[in-house]
């Protein structure tokens, strides 16, 4: 499955009921929902079609084993990969990695192979679990801010803008998770310079 497969899955998904004014638009009951990965440690990976932002978008949702299900935000995602990096910054990389390869165009399933057997001493969730929801949140991103979606955005593809966090968090210096989850949650980019692949960067 690559990060254009998600969007047809979501397609064939029951559309949410929604309540539209002229000045909200509220989801009444979400849409159908589909399994799309069981991970290392037994927690389930779903996409849910709300309909939310613009018509056929979804959200993505964790259930750990034993646990209630919740949505994973971009800030739960960026934390995780920040302790992931102060952990065992070398194995980190390979997580890093993953996610450039995943943006690349790779099948999300090889690139999950790689990382699958991947444990750091801190962090949110399994190596896993983290690529494979955060692939899901890159799709999101191409959907709303795509052709496809109601919004617009300056990159191309959408993702970038979820990249360039990602590569931030790869290069950031111990601390730095602070000023990065406040630029993401006050919805501003990251600095142009992490708009260079992480291939290329850690080549030279």
């Amino acid at each position: 499955m690559k990060i254009d497969d998600v969007f047809e899955i979501v397609q064939n998904l029951k559309p949410a009921e929604i309540k539209e004014t002229q000045k909200i638009r509220r989801v009444i009951k979400e849409g159908g929902r589909a399994l799309l990965y069981s991970g290392s440690n037994g927690t389930k990976v779903y996409v849910v079609r709300t309909d939310r932002i613009c018509p056929g978008d979804f959200k993505v949702v964790l259930h750990p084993k034993g646990r209630k299900e919740f949505a994973p935000t971009h800030v739960r995602l960026f934390f995780d990969l920040y302790l992931k990096r102060i952990s065992d910054e070398e194995h980190a990389k390979t997580v890093f990695l993953a996610f450039e390869r995943i943006n690349h165009g790779e099948d999300i399933s090889e690139v999950l192979e790689d990382v699958r057997s991947m444990t750091f001493s801190m962090e949110l969730d399994p190596s896993d679990v983290t690529v494979f929801y955060g692939s899901l949140l890159m799709a999101e991103q191409d959907w709303n801010y795509g052709s496809r979606g109601c919004k617009e955005s300056k990159l191309d593809p959408p993702r970038e803008f979820l990249m360039r966090f990602i590569r931030w968090i790869a290069q950031s210096e111990y601390g730095d998770i602070d000023k990065i989850i406040t630029t993401a949650v006050r919805n501003r980019p990251a600095p142009k310079r992490y708009g260079i692949s992480l291939f290329e960067l850690w080549r030279s």
